[in-house]
């Protein structure tokens, strides 16, 4: 199978937009294949001919789209220090990531959503966590150190896909100017420095 012939990268990609477009109305479990080549405008032979039954679909889309997400998810700002969290390049990292993430929203929260019955979004965690350690992979850690840097490195993926799940939510009301800034004072304040300046910033009378 020559996947970079034209005709088979059209029809893989219709096959791909009406696995989405289908997930929408029917969680995978309940979906068939024959609705698949329906919405994809396609024959089962050709269905079958790269794919062995939706699984494997599910399976082969998922990990294309994990494999992109780990190439956008730039991890520089590891190499920061509070000092200059600020600095233009790391600026750029960031807003750069977040319209990559902006522009693929639709599909990603379907597939965070329950239709699929995978953990989607703790494996983006993982593919962030991933990053955060294969960019500090020439630092010769060791013991407990390694293991603390593990950790640490688990704690700012999860906090980075928090925030942005929570901005999905919020779109309307937050920018990307915003998110950004949010970034920047979680890593240079740490996250209970800027929940407290948050908080701070909230009249008396609101907190209750």
């Amino acid at each position: 199978m020559n996947k970079t012939d034209l005709r088979v990268v059209k029809t893989l990609a219709q096959i791909d937009r009406a696995l989405l477009e289908c997930l929408e109305q029917t969680p995978l479990q309940k979906l068939t294949v024959d609705q698949l080549c329906q919405q994809a405008m396609i024959n089962r032979s050709t269905f079958y001919k790269y794919y062995q039954d939706k699984y494997d679909l599910m399976d082969q889309y998922l990990a294309r789209t994990l494999q992109e997400f780990r190439r956008q998810m730039d991890v520089a700002f590891v190499e920061a220090s509070a000092q200059n969290i600020h600095s233009l390049v790391y600026q750029k990292n960031f807003e750069k990531a977040l319209q990559y993430l902006h522009k693929n929203k639709a599909r990603y929260t379907l597939l965070w959503s329950g239709a699929i019955n995978r953990p989607v979004f703790t494996e983006m965690v993982q593919v962030i966590h991933d990053n955060i350690l294969e960019k500090l992979r020439f630092c010769g850690l060791q013991g407990t150190q390694e293991r603390y840097v593990d950790l640490y490195a688990q704690l700012l993926a999860s906090n980075t896909m928090t925030l942005v799940r929570w901005w999905f939510q919020y779109e309307s009301e937050i920018s990307m100017e915003e998110v950004q800034q949010i970034m920047v004072n979680n890593m240079k304040e740490g996250i209970f420095g800027a929940f407290r300046q948050t908080v701070d910033g909230i009249p008396g009378n609101l907190r209750k």
